[in-house]
């Protein structure tokens, strides 16, 4: 007996099992332990493989090796491996990883796998085992004590790791039953983790509880270290014993900070003038936050490390300290600050005229917020300073100039309202509204939009190294799926594939706004575009429909926005040329980081909203609710309500059918019924983790026999633990 005569045998009969094998190589009973020594030996060589509860054995044949990311899907019963790839044009391919092969993998971690295919398969497709973990993802998890058969036991928040034992070797004094807690892995093997616990970080009926698990397992800071505190010593609480030279003095100016309601950080402040000749005088004042943080100290270390403040419901983590973000940084009402300034002359068109940047210091003379302003634009209520009304009406004629200008030059609006959470004073969930955007909100942005496009051609006309913000123009075949959804819903568009820009698109945002205004349609648009970064070169910003475009307006919240201000000190105002050299050398890496940075802390946002959303709709279970049908995927559909908020309709809960998704995903089809996006549905509440921010939804006209499915669960998993227990 040999390895190539099981291989020989398995060629001709597939799927054999252990006694198959024997009786076909006609081994005798005390060879079984050789023949089982051959197998395992033919499975490490990936030539054969078991297969799972048949405990059969197949051929299997080597296509390649692989290595990326591991990301785990449906509760860890399978994953899937993306192929790491170095060109960013390349298709992204993923490979099948069954459960049993992921040989202590755990979400997120980098592998080396082996991608198979079965030898008797008619068609081409693969799986994969993973062969070693190249890196560690994290080493860390998020859980909760319990008890467990009268031993403390740990439950992992994330669902990836039911098939997982966790057992807790060692535990921090202050951890308590029904804590959340942070976990460090100690060992792994025989599906055993075993753990220590090394922080409590609140107690589970705290409800910002899970918020703070995630902004933990994301890494995300508690304080600033150490050496950026006494980097802070030095810098002073006010500008009065500072020497102005070469400061343009505006503080008779009147300046204004026009913020939400609960700003604490104000970095920008506007001024608005109406010449004789018809023409605006803009000033956009941003808080010179580059005088206080130094290249390369540990605070503008620290600062690139965060890249940007995270704006999270449970509170801001900054990227600079309070002593900076709300004090000599901050904009503050009738105190003096340093400021960069704009001061751009636009004509009755929308044209830039003229564009001149000062160091400069300022003293803002009012603390405006967008409700109040909104007030005066929307029900005339007047503020009691005559000037400052006629400021701000000036503000608002200059504003509409400038937005009517972008749009002729291809500015996509694509006015999507987003839930804005509603907390208690003890930070739980106590209702979800979506807030129009107001006339003042939008006057603001135009005026950033604008300082941050003359910022960039005055630098690029200089031909001076910067970080641009740039956008590309959006992926052929996303175009063609969005179109294959208007086609669904009736809405014909012309457009050329070939000459592919802002107007084009802009287009299609009309005759949306023309046929159906649905939010949903906006939402689906906007995912044909491309992520916005950060990039040393530019190649303009296909949504703003800027050739030149990059962020200067907001230093306090944004490392880019720093950079760019020292460039504009140390090259233009101070003419130091030989900078020019390093922020070639450096730009590259630092918007790098910094697209990276942004992606991380809007991801960071959107999961700490969706945690509380989930809080909010736990009180909803068992609800009716109508809805609309915005995404259609293989596992079911996505519905969202009236708040903005999004539940999974799952393709197993369908009562009426066998559904399939059609090629475009733009429907669900059964025999009996049709979905489609767009569709308003009925549905009741099903479930909401707010360990996880899931929420999922049934159809009402399915949720009858949706409960009689768990009951049949239930008594059945009941009648397996009566039969374990001998009862």
């Amino acid at each position: 007996m040999n390895p190539q005569e099981i291989l020989n045998f398995l060629k001709k009969h597939d799927n054999s099992t252990f006694i198959d094998i024997a009786k076909g190589l006609r081994i005798s009973y005390k060879d079984n332990k050789k023949l089982t020594e051959l197998l395992n030996k033919l499975i490490d060589e990936r030539k054969l493989i078991k297969n799972g509860k048949l405990s059969t054995y197949s051929l299997i044949e080597k296509i390649k090796i692989v290595q990326g990311k591991i990301r785990f899907a449906s509760e860890g019963k399978y994953a899937f491996v993306e192929e790491e790839n170095d060109n960013p044009e390349a298709e992204k391919i993923s490979y099948f990883v069954p459960g049993i092969h992921l040989n202590r993998a755990l979400d997120g971690d980098f592998v080396e796998i082996t991608v198979l295919k079965y030898f008797h398969s008619l068609d081409d497709k693969t799986f994969a085992i993973v062969e070693k973990v190249l890196s560690r993802n994290s080493d860390k998890f998020i859980g909760i004590l319990g008890m467990h058969e009268g031993f403390l036991s740990f439950k992992p928040l994330k669902n990836d790791y039911k098939k997982i034992n966790f057992h807790i070797k060692e535990l921090v004094k202050e951890a308590r039953l029904h804590d959340v807690v942070l976990g460090q892995m100690v060992s792994f093997k025989n599906n055993i983790i075993e753990l220590n616990i090394i922080k409590k970080i609140a107690n589970s009926n705290d409800p910002m509880a899970y918020v703070k698990a995630l902004t933990v397992i994301r890494n995300k800071p508690e304080d600033f270290p150490q050496e950026v505190k006494d980097y802070l010593v030095k810098i002073p609480n006010s500008i009065a014993d500072e020497k102005l030279n070469n400061r343009l003095d505006l503080r008779k100016e009147l300046i204004v900070t026009i913020d939400g309601n609960d700003t604490k950080d104000f970095d920008d402040a506007i001024n608005v003038k109406k010449n004789a000749d018809g023409t605006y005088e803009l000033g956009v004042h941003i808080a010179d936050v580059s005088y206080y943080v130094k290249e390369d100290s540990s605070l503008d270390v620290e600062a690139l490390k965060r890249g940007t403040s995270r704006y999270l419901v449970s509170g801001v983590i900054p990227m600079l300290p309070h002593k900076l973000s709300n004090g000599i940084c901050s904009l503050n009402p009738n105190e003096d600050r340093f400021t960069l300034s704009a001061i751009m002359t636009i004509d009755k068109n929308g044209d830039t005229i003229d564009a001149k940047f000062y160091q400069s210091i300022i003293q803002s003379k009012y603390r405006l917020t967008y409700d109040r302003v909104n007030e005066l634009y929307d029900k005339n209520q007047k503020f009691d300073d005559p000037k400052l009304n006629r400021m701000l009406y000036e503000a608002a004629e200059l504003a509409k100039i400038i937005r009517n200008y972008k749009v002729k030059e291809g500015y996509i609006d694509f006015e999507i309202e987003e839930p804005e959470i509603v907390l208690d004073d003890k930070g739980k969930t106590i209702d979800v509204v979506v807030k129009p955007t107001g006339f003042s909100e939008n006057l603001i942005e135009d005026f950033m939009v604008r300082t941050n496009e003359e910022v960039a051609k005055f630098l690029a006309k200089r031909k001076i190294p910067f970080i641009y913000r740039v956008h590309e123009s959006p992926d052929s075949d996303k175009i063609d799926s969005f179109l294959s959804v208007l086609n669904v819903l009736g809405i014909k568009v012309n457009i050329d594939r070939n000459d592919i820009n802002p107007k084009s698109f802009q287009k299609i945002i009309n005759k949306i706004k023309e046929t159906r205004n649905d939010d949903f349609l906006k939402t689906v648009f906007l995912r044909t575009m491309q992520k916005a970064k950060y990039s040393p070169n530019n190649i303009g910003h296909f949504g703003l429909a800027s050739e030149h475009y990059c962020h200067f307006t907001s230093p306090i919240r944004r490392y880019p926005d720093l950079v760019v201000h020292r460039i504009l000190r140390e090259i233009v105002f101070n003419n130091d040329k030989s900078k020019i050299t390093h922020y070639k050398n450096i730009l590259s890496n630092v918007a790098e980081l910094n697209s990276n940075s942004e992606q991380e802390a809007l991801q960071l946002e959107r999961d700490t909203n969706d945690l509380k959303y989930a809080e909010f709709f736990k009180n909803k279970i068992g609800q009716t609710m109508k809805a609309q049908i915005i995404s259609i995927l293989r596992f079911g559909m996505f519905v969202q309500f009236d708040c903005k908020i999004e539940a999974l309709v799952h393709i197993s809960t369908l009562c009426d059918g066998d559904y399939e998704v059609n090629e475009n995903f733009t429907e669900l089809r059964s025999k009996q019924h049709t979905f489609k996006l767009g569709d308003q549905v009925e549905v009741v509440i099903a479930g909401a983790d707010e360990t996880n921010g899931k929420i999922d939804a049934v159809l009402a006209k399915c949720y009858g026999s949706y409960l009689e499915e768990i009951k049949k669960k239930l008594n059945s998993n009941s009648n397996r633990k009566h039969k374990k227990s001998g009862k």
